[in-house]
């Protein structure tokens, strides 16, 4: 892959850390048609195998989706021998391992096209509320959890959930918490992460205990005010919403109290074993619109890959925020994605392609916060100075933040991949990849952040304006990035396909030469409009969803979307009906990650009322969106998806049969995972 060249001019203006610098950098000066074209074809060419090599790995009688029960040779990391006994016997030695499905299914491995892996690692060890129904049952539980966690720092809850009286009431969210914990802070999630809850000890060491406005700056420049609830006086009462948002809670006190890159590493190795257990041999990790934390994470996954301790493959995403750095947001993900593919190519090494991600690091932390000039144009000439001083002093404490949560820990440590111990070189099928840019156009329908048809759009919703929305399609598409869109609302669904509309007219000749087109991807899409439902096949465009975020009816969902609109909500057969690939994952940890469970309850679905549009899948079509569809979503059709010669070994073996889950009621245990021709999971 030849990374394109970038003009001087906007390298200069878009890489500068200086805020005066900044103030003269808008958005409007992201223009594609400066950037040279990636064309070079991003699909996986089939794999090189002998069919005589010599089996590392047998299963003996598995049941494959045709009914057919055969034997599975493994040389290595690829499937070299699907057949009779007789045949994959001729492969088989000594040393072989055999393992015997009894003429239980074998599956091709799942992937979770979306899940959320920083926030299953920063979830290990905290308080899980998601049953709580009462702040009674809630206020005993995290007492109970205070006094067991007495020597930490910082006390999380997850899992809350949205309910008409709220358990935590936005007006008075901190002295609630107050009353339960007030000596040390207290960041309570939703269960959808799209909303925090600090109580006053959280906000004041996250120095936001002060009136409002002025806000944080960045909140400023993406009309985001409205998402920090304040009382009669101007101060924060403790409710954050969206992510974007409640960094300026959370960010602080993770950059205050850290945790190890060691510890980091065994918790990413928890969560990824946790996933392997569940018949998962890939994700698709999208990321919380933080870029310095993507490229942390990155480092991450290359020491645990090195390591050999990484039982799952994850195709890793890259944020873009609609503000002054959104061209850097660009380049920064695309160069990663370079970066990833030299050292698949064994062009550079393990150790210099380190290095070189931490160059990406410090230069992504090095300023998210300039403000452009419009913001002061209507302050006062005499009091503009200060004004500046006080944005100078607000960049300089996130910057201190990005840089002790997602910085510091990599520089005060010697590159892990200079001592000789791992491997010089990533495989050329690595299980680490970046193809992603990944943005946020709204919220949720509970806390109205979502951006809705039937609503005028207000400050902050949707997430990007439109016209940056397409410049940002059309020059990441150039480049050959698929770009993935948070899209909860009807609004950004629509805005997200002209987007992706004006990119294939726009790089209409790209693609041509590329040999495809970039399969950009929506995710969620709980609601949509009927008449935008054939743009998904007409516009190449991948819908990404998650089976258990639908829910039936009688929820505080229900009454904020009109019935009229129910028929296209959770749109999974109709979009399949009209040529998109369908691709599922969980959102994991926000809902589970049990695979099965959720195959069973995407072919049980019930319509909403009599007389609705059914959205229920076949069997076929909802392992179709774990296997060959996020295949096709990640360029790997051709070594990803299936269980024939000449695929990767990802592959999962069940204790039964996977036709149960067409039954009402069903378990079906996972036995054996194997990913890369190693086993990962073993019941």
């Amino acid at each position: 892959m030849n990374c394109p060249k970038r003009p001087e001019t906007v390298l200069r203006q878009t890489l500068t850390n200086t805020l005066s610098e900044l103030m003269r950098t808008g958005r409007e000066e992201l223009r594609p048609e400066e950037f040279s074209p990636d064309t070079e074809g991003h699909i996986a060419p089939p794999l090189q195998f002998s069919p005589t090599s010599k089996a590392d790995l047998i299963v003996k009688n598995a049941l494959l989706d045709n009914f057919q029960i055969v034997d599975i040779a493994v040389s290595k990391n690829i499937i070299t021998r699907v057949g009779t006994p007789e045949e994959v016997a001729e492969v088989t030695t000594e040393n072989t391992i055999i393992l015997d499905a009894q003429g239980n299914s074998v599956t091709p491995g799942f992937v979770d096209s979306h899940l959320h892996l920083d926030v299953a690692m920063q979830r290990i060890g905290t308080l899980n509320v998601e049953d709580v129904q009462t702040a009674a049952d809630f206020n005993n539980r995290l007492i109970a959890h205070a006094q067991k966690n007495n020597d930490a720092d910082i006390l999380y809850v997850f899992g809350l959930h949205y309910y008409d009286v709220p358990i935590i009431p936005a007006a008075t969210c901190r002295q609630t918490l107050d009353q339960i914990v007030s000596n040390k802070p207290v960041v309570v999630f939703a269960h959808d992460m799209h909303t925090a809850w600090g109580n006053t000890k959280a906000i004041e060491q996250a120095d936001l205990l002060h009136p409002m406005p002025p806000y944080p700056h960045m909140i400023e420049e993406l009309d985001l005010q409205q998402k920090i609830v304040i009382d009669a006086d101007g101060f924060p009462t403790g409710e954050f919403r969206e992510p974007e948002v409640y960094y300026f809670l959370d960010g602080p006190l993770q950059a205050k109290y850290p945790h190890s890159i060691t510890q980091q590493l065994n918790d990413l190795e928890t969560v990824c074993n946790q996933l392997a257990s569940r018949g998962i041999t890939g994700v698709h990790r999208m990321s919380l619109a933080q870029p310095a934390e993507d490229i942390s994470f990155l480092l991450l996954l290359l020491e645990l890959e090195q390591q050999k301790r990484l039982s799952i493959r994850v195709n890793s995403s890259f944020s873009v925020v609609d503000d002054h750095n959104m061209l850097k947001d660009i380049i920064t993900g695309h160069s990663a994605r370079c970066l990833l593919t030299k050292a698949r190519n064994q062009k550079i090494t393990a150790e210099q392609l380190h290095e070189e991600l931490l160059e990406l690091l410090k230069a992504t932390g090095a300023d998210r916060q300039g403000q452009p000039e419009k913001k002061l144009t209507a302050i006062k000439p005499e009091t503009k100075q200060t004004s500046i001083d006080k944005i100078e002093k607000a960049s300089a404490h996130i910057r201190d933040t990005v840089h002790g949560k997602h910085i510091a820990p990599h520089l005060q440590r010697e590159n892990p991949h200079a001592s000789g111990d791992m491997p010089r070189h990533l495989g050329q099928h690595a299980k680490i990849r970046l193809d992603t840019l990944k943005i946020f156009m709204d919220g949720v329908i509970e806390k109205d952040t979502a951006y809705l048809l039937d609503k005028k759009p207000s400050p902050g919703i949707p997430e990007f304006k439109q016209t940056h929305l397409n410049a940002l399609l059309i020059l990441a598409d150039k480049l050959g990035m698929q770009v993935a869109a948070h899209s909860i609302g009807n609004g950004s669904v629509r805005a997200m396909l002209d987007a992706i509309s004006a990119a294939r007219i726009s790089n209409s000749a790209v693609d041509g030469k590329r040999g495809h087109k970039i399969p950009h991807r929506i995710e969620h899409i709980e609601t949509c409009s009927p008449e935008d439902i054939p743009r998904f096949g007409k516009e190449f465009v991948i819908a990404s969803m998650q089976p258990l975020h639908e829910r039936p009816p009688m929820t505080m969902w229900h009454t904020k979307i009109p019935k009229n609109e129910w028929d296209t909500a959770f749109a999974w057969k109709g979009t399949l009906e009209n040529g998109a690939t369908l691709v599922f994952g969980s959102d994991w940890p926000i809902v589970s990650c049990d695979v099965p469970t959720a195959i069973h309850h995407a072919i049980n679905r019930e319509p909403w009322y009599n007389g609705a549009k059914k959205q229920s899948v076949t069997l076929s079509e909802a392992m179709a969106a774990y296997t060959t569809g996020p295949a096709f979503t990640e360029y790997s059709q051709n070594i990803k998806g299936s269980i024939k010669p000449g695929m990767l070994a990802d592959f999962v073996i069940f204790s039964g049969k996977i036709s149960v889950l067409e039954k009402r009621e069903c378990k079906l245990p996972i036995a054996v995972t194997i990913c890369d021709g190693q086993i990962t999971y073993k019941k």
